[in-house]
């Protein structure tokens, strides 16, 4: 807005239009005088005064009339009224709809005119200036409420990593946390992971099966993997999409990627019955990658957990939980009385592998021969890398009969393979040594007893399963 004053003077009186355009204009003021009432809406959109004068009695139509028109298009703008009657209802009328002051012809002076003039120029441009800084000091505490929001927001993210690794569990609350910041319906993600897709909603339409359907679709087309619904478009930036068959009630929805620096694990969505605009949009944004940086710290929490349990080479339980699952095994075993068995199972030769055809082709051995162990045994097994290419087996409910046929269907599992290796191929066997848990017998004593058969399977000629008390 321009910072010079403008008024605009409405008065079928032509000599007086004259003389106060010239003396205003002299003053400083920006005078338009019409004769008739213009087109108010267009008038006060072009001109953009900061007063009006109005005569009272226009020949067409009433001033007061003007007023209420002018007030209803805006209301703070100040309006003098104008009268050279002395009639009185029309001068209360003319207060009661707000009229910012009345003045009565001929004026006292042109002088007294112009203060009154300018004062109600100056409370509009004072009220202008405060209403802004209103909307400025509102703007201010909506973005640091969201700030202070957007902070909870993330302390309740990271607090859901300590107490879960499970994604479902921290998107189920995001939605919750969401309702502080936008409105919506529906709240949708699409998570991909190892060339697997999982998509939930929430809350779960469970009565509207065409909301969910569409919710699906849209969040399927983003990864044509997906198997998605309808047509598979996909999106290179956040849009807010309507189906092109919408109907009333039907989803308005803001999609959007979860992704970091390095990887994209799937897409979010927001569903409901009305559009988003840019500013819903950009939060919605930035808060799925705080959401995306969640989903990438609970992968490398469960990378940091697998690996601190996992053989490194063979992917199968490292010795210090194999050993912890053999105590847990124990402590069981007592509490219930139950009865448990445990293998050492050694791979015969090795060392002749290694120096025949490298470590590289020593390791594929081992890798091989833990994956035909898992392969071989219940789930509810356990199967540990004891140490070089040893392992240890522990069988929940299983007595000493029971150990002997599965030690030696691992056995023959093993020694039925064909273990190819730089172009060639090698057969191998394994010796398995066999201890079963006694009341009262420590977790060293078993490891102790399975060695020690174990020992004696190797000199009784390898390839084979010993068992001694």
């Amino acid at each position: 807005m321009n910072s010079e004053k403008r008024l605009i003077v409405i008065d079928d009186d032509e000599s007086l239009r004259n003389v106060l355009s010239e003396y205003l204009n002299q003053a400083g003021l920006t005078v338009f005088a019409y004769e008739h009432v213009p087109d108010l809406e267009k008038m006060l959109k072009e001109k953009e005064p900061h007063a009006i004068l109005l005569d009272i009695f226009m020949p067409r139509v009433p001033g007061n009339e003007v007023l209420k028109s002018i007030k209803k298009i805006d209301q703070r703008i100040p309006v003098i009224m104008m009268t050279g009657y002395a009639d009185e209802s029309k001068r209360i009328d003319s207060l009661r709809g707000g009229a910012y002051a009345l003045l009565t012809k001929p004026f006292a002076s042109l002088e007294e005119l112009y203060y009154t003039v300018n004062n109600a120029m100056d409370h509009y441009l004072e009220s202008i200036k405060t209403r802004q800084l209103s909307i400025e000091v509102e703007e201010r505490y909506k973005r640091e409420k969201t700030n202070l929001l957007e902070l909870d927001f993330l302390k309740t993210l990271q607090h859901m990593i300590g107490e879960t690794e499970d994604p479902s569990y921290m998107l189920r609350n995001v939605s919750s946390l969401l309702k502080s910041f936008l409105q919506f319906e529906y709240f949708g993600v699409l998570l991909a992971e190892d060339g697997a897709f999982d998509i939930q909603v929430y809350p779960h339409p469970n009565e509207y099966r065409e909301k969910l359907r569409f919710i699906t679709s849209v969040l399927q087309r983003e990864f044509p993997e997906a198997q998605g619904l309808h047509d598979r478009r996909s999106r290179s930036r956040n849009e807010t999409e309507r189906p092109p068959d919408a109907q009333a009630g039907d989803q308005f929805t803001v999609v959007t990627k979860l992704s970091t620096a390095k990887d994209v694990y799937g897409y979010a969505g927001l569903f409901r019955d009305t559009p988003f605009d840019v500013q819903e949009e950009l939060i919605f944004e930035r808060f799925c990658s705080h959401i995306a940086l969640t989903l990438e710290k609970i992968r490398l929490f469960r990378e940091i957990r697998v690996l601190s349990v996992r053989d490194g080479l063979t992917g199968v339980f490292n010795h210090a939980y194999a050993m912890g699952k053999l105590e847990s095994e124990i402590d069981r075993a007592k509490r219930y009385s139950g009865s448990f068995s445990m293998i050492l199972l050694d791979v015969d030769n090795f060392k002749q592998i290694n120096d025949s055809y490298g470590h590289l082709a020593g390791d594929h051995v081992l890798k091989r021969i833990s994956q035909l162990i898992a392969k071989n045994l219940r789930t509810i097994d356990v199967v540990g890398r004891y140490g070089g290419e040893e392992f240890i087996v522990i069988l929940p409910e299983t007595d000493v009969e029971k150990a002997l046929v599965a030690g030696e269907r691992l056995r023959k599992a093993i020694e039925a393979e064909t273990f190819s290796s730089s172009g060639s191929d090698v057969r191998l066997t394994v010796s398995l040594g066999i201890a079963a848990y006694e009341d009262g017998k420590s977790a060293h004593e078993l490891i102790k007893t399975a060695d020690d058969n174990l020992y004696k399977a190797k000199a009784g000629g390898k390839n084979r399963i010993c068992y001694e008390p």
